[in-house]
């Protein structure tokens, strides 16, 4: 799937980035002050400020202001030069980091203050610690001091009161919302009314992605179609690894008579099952017949496997293993036979 293009513009940044497989990036207090360090020394090269930060043991945060359009460069600096340190010190190999950092632009400095708060008040969330200034790897410590750290900003927030639902609500709906750029400022867009969303799309599961991509709640969605808002994160969570299935596939060649722009959404959900029958692995099977259902799967394969003669093998293992059929490869030998004497009579 391609990456979506980061939009980048001068101004406040909440960053986040976590360790691969949520692998603990931070072991002892030289990594931590290492980390910062870099940190520090990217910040004289790119000229930027750090508001507010907290460095947990597997991800941290940044509240990070720039003052060029380099946000790209500074998190790459700052990340390969941690990863190289961490790397050489515990004798490992391979990426350190997830993925690529997640940044939010904070189009409404209204909400810096809660930004703040939510990023100090990560350590109580995680019951590390009871409150605001004990956690030493938090900006609100004031334990660590370099010259990109700017207290003004923390200084003039609230910290002796709780960080509430409402609160984090709010942000999540700030953090979530699309941004457009209009007369070279980054605005909030506009959303796309939910009922005109559902009116457009037939498949559920396609219309709940979209419309959380579209910034809506769970719940909202939920109040729309009537269910529960347990129900509707089990849709979401079975697309979503649909989704990965699909991308899997797709990177290994599976589909390489197609366009190599194809995406999920709107590739035929029964070609995807007959090729995921012929190419894919074990696990991958077995993962479709979770996610599809035994009905639909078992549907395809009678429909366009079951009488393929390239894919005997292949066949009896998925009619003994996961339809728990009690035959032998002569079965799908007469099927063929069947078949083509079917053929034959029709042609003559």
């Amino acid at each position: 799937m391609a990456r979506k293009r980061r939009i980048e513009k001068i101004g406040f940044y909440h960053i986040v980035n976590r360790g691969v497989e949520k692998r603990i990036i931070f072991y002892d207090t030289e990594d931590f002050t290492k980390f910062l360090e870099i940190v520090e020394d990217s910040a004289s090269v790119y000229s930027f400020y750090i508001h507010s930060f907290c460095l947990m043991n597997n991800h941290y945060h940044l509240l990070l202001e720039t003052k060029d359009l380099n946000l790209s460069l500074i998190m790459r600096q700052i990340n390969s030069k941690y990863s190289i340190y961490f790397n050489n010190k515990y004798k490992r190999v391979g990426p350190l980091w997830q993925g690529r950092f997640k940044s939010w632009y904070i189009y409404d400095k209204l909400y810096l203050g809660t930004i703040v708060r939510y990023i100090e008040f990560n350590p109580i969330k995680a019951n590390i610690t009871n409150s605001i200034g004990k956690y030493r790897w938090a900006m609100s410590s004031k334990y660590v001091s370099n010259g990109c750290l700017n207290f003004e900003l923390i200084n003039s927030v609230d910290l002796n009161k709780n960080y509430t639902k409402k609160e984090d609500d709010k942000l999540q709906e700030i953090l979530n919302a699309k941004v457009e750029i209009k007369l070279n400022k980054i605005l909030k867009k506009e959303k796309q009314p939910l009922e005109d969303i559902f009116n457009n799309e037939t498949n559920k599961e396609l219309f709940i992605s979209k419309a959380i991509k579209e910034g809506y709640t769970q719940i909202q969605i939920a109040l729309l179609l009537n269910l529960s808002n347990v129900s509707i994160s089990k849709i979401y969570k079975i697309y979503k690894q649909k989704v990965i299935l699909f991308e899997k596939l797709k990177n290994k060649g599976i589909f390489w008579s197609y366009s190599k722009e194809i995406q999920y959404d709107t590739f035929s959900q029964n070609i995807f099952i007959e090729y995921l029958l012929k190419y894919g692995d074990f696990d991958d099977i077995k993962l479709s017949l979770k996610l599809f259902g035994k009905r639909v799967v078992k549907k395809v394969w009678e429909e366009k496997l079951k009488s393929d003669k390239q894919f005997i093998k292949i066949n009896l293992m998925i009619a003994r293993i996961f339809f728990k059929m009690n035959i032998e490869s002569d079965y799908f030998k007469r099927i063929k036979n069947e078949r083509f004497e079917k053929l034959k009579l029709l042609a003559s």
